[in-house]
């Protein structure tokens, strides 16, 4: 079994079971116990699981805090992914704004390593995420919690959002398409994200290569907010090309 399958079957085994052992990884995915080890000390590093004598469980300060359903777990390797090739655009000493999708969140994860960093954010899984690194300033941007999303929208957040200034910006969307630019599911993420992305001197889309040429339901810009979409390398070079010729640079992992 590949690496990256092998990796998305013991996240939905502990989805199902909540432990899984060293023997059981061996058994089904035909590896060495080194290799079974190897697997889960790099999810753990990825904050996706806990190591435990034997085995692994599940990491439920991420599950209960961001919310994830079984569904989230096709596309979870990916989004980490890329979320690791957009670190490398970032710079000790910038203000980067990351908005509240699941797959900005992963982000987070790639933080620690920078000496120091501003982040300004509506996002409790966010916050969390980051708490613990001195080396990383936080500005949660307050307003009405929405305990479903578990972060800050509306008025106050939107105002709050336009006293700031970032280097960066990094989005998510529900869609982007040639035709209608980038949509949402949410009207009120969509309204958020808008103002990240206008108060940033470069906008960063972070998107699997699923939400690429689809529309969702809230359509709240066109495509001359960002400048760059980074994305998994299943995104076709014809589609790719399509987008270069609107001055959109495509990374992928």
């Amino acid at each position: 079994m590949k690496q990256e399958f092998r990796r998305k079957h013991i996240l939905k085994l502990l989805d199902k079971n909540e432990v899984v052992s060293i023997q059981e990884l061996v058994s089904q995915c035909s590896i060495s116990e080194i290799t079974a080890r190897r697997d889960l000390t790099l999810l753990e590093k990825q904050g996706l699981l806990k190591r435990t004598h034997g085995g692994a469980t599940r990491n439920y300060s991420t599950t209960e805090m961001i919310g994830f359903d079984t569904n989230a777990l096709d596309h979870q390797m990916q989004k980490i992914n890329l979320c690791n090739l957009a670190s490398t655009l970032i710079e000790d000493n910038d203000t980067i704004y990351m908005d509240c999708g699941t797959t900005v969140f992963y982000l987070a994860r790639f933080l620690p390593k920078f000496k120091n960093i501003r982040v300004i954010t509506n996002s409790l899984p966010i916050v969390l995420e980051l708490l613990p690194y001195p080396n990383i300033v936080v500005n949660l941007i307050g307003g009405e919690l929405d305990n479903s999303l578990k972060a800050f929208y509306g008025s106050m957040t939107e105002s709050l959002m336009a006293r700031y200034k970032a280097d960066k910006a990094f989005i998510g969307t529900g869609g982007i398409s040639l035709a209608n630019g980038l949509s949402s599911n949410s009207e009120k993420s969509a309204l958020v994200t808008l103002k990240m992305a206008e108060a940033a001197s470069k906008v960063y889309l972070l998107c699997d290569s699923s939400k690429i040429e689809k529309d969702s339901y809230f359509n709240f810009s066109g495509l001359s907010l960002i400048e760059t979409i980074i994305t998994d390398n299943e995104i076709s070079q014809e589609r790719i090309d399509l987008y270069k010729e609107k001055n959109i640079n495509i990374l992928t992992t």
